[in-house]
């Protein structure tokens, strides 16, 4: 990630912003959820927290995993999943087999790497020689990423010195308040002609909130885009788009966990199985300028 720039005199005080995206100013309220508000923009449809948290409480947040912002106490350390290492070795074999045939060394860095499932993954695909790397502002999940062997940094993109051939960047673009100038960032450690991969969900093609089958977690995630807002982050900062991968996210075991969060009182949509809009969608990238 990077870091949000702050002033740090700045006491606490929710800022109004403009669309993330178009720079619009009129939105239409979204979805309202621990005390936040997720509105839509009317020009370019890009859904936005406003107003959002000062930019020191969110770069407090990112460090610590631990949301303390008046009356809200949300903690988002969460843990290590397994199963991510599997699924994503799937995924990016997949999307990424034309790189992986010619079985030649690759530099690799995952943005926002969390625990490291996404790290492991690619390590485990990767061609010999390669360099797998990971970058994690979130102390907590750094140190137990660093204790299991991984070479994962504490610290943001920008504190990134190397050149990379791949980047990823897994669910990492709603918690960035100007992903713009995120990958302004992102373009300035990419060798030339290198790839990204960014997934994200499409919030922002679903409709009424009420067709959206999960929690928001606002503010954690602040910005929640379409299929249509990614296209447009990629040709804007000069990226070609290859490919895109739309996933369902609204399986049995998907249906089961949102029963069971609506059954303890949390705020789900409930949907049959395999009826929901919602996607999880992967876009392979490259840098063409």
């Amino acid at each position: 990630m990077s870091e949000p720039k702050v002033d740090e005199t700045t006491s606490y005080q929710e800022a109004t912003v403009v669309c993330p995206l178009c720079g619009d100013n009129n939105f239409l309220l979204w979805a309202t959820e621990n005390g936040y508000r997720a509105v839509k923009c009317s020009n370019c449809g890009l859904i936005y927290v406003n107003p959002r948290p000062p930019l020191q409480t969110i770069a407090e947040a990112i460090r610590t995993g631990v949301h303390r912002e008046e009356l809200l106490n949300l903690n988002v350390v969460a843990r290590r999943i397994p199963g991510k290492v599997a699924h994503y070795k799937r995924i990016i074999s997949e999307m990424f087999a034309d790189i992986f045939r010619k079985n030649q060394s690759i530099c690799w860095l995952d943005v926002g790497a969390g625990y490291g499932e996404i790290v492991e993954a690619i390590s485990d695909i990767a061609p010999t020689g390669s360099r797998i790397e990971g970058i994690e502002p979130m102390k907590p999940k750094v140190y137990q990423a660093i204790s299991r062997g991984l070479l994962i940094k504490e610290g943001y993109i920008t504190d990134i010195n190397n050149k990379y051939n791949y980047i990823s960047i897994i669910n990492v673009f709603s918690h960035i308040p100007d992903f713009r100038l995120f990958l302004q960032d992102i373009k300035k450690v990419m060798l030339p002609h290198a790839e990204i991969l960014i997934e994200t969900g499409n919030a922002a093609d679903v409709g009424e909130r009420k067709h959206f089958p999960g929690e928001l977690n606002l503010p954690d995630h602040l910005v929640f885009a379409g299929e249509e807002h990614i296209r447009r982050y990629l040709a804007e900062s000069g990226f070609e788009l290859l490919a895109i991968k739309r996933l369902r996210i609204d399986d049995i075991g998907w249906f089961m966990k949102n029963t069971i969060k609506s059954i303890i009182g949390r705020r789900v949509a409930l949907r049959l199985p395999y009826t929901s809009p919602s996607r999880t969608l992967l876009f392979r990238a490259r840098l063409v300028a």
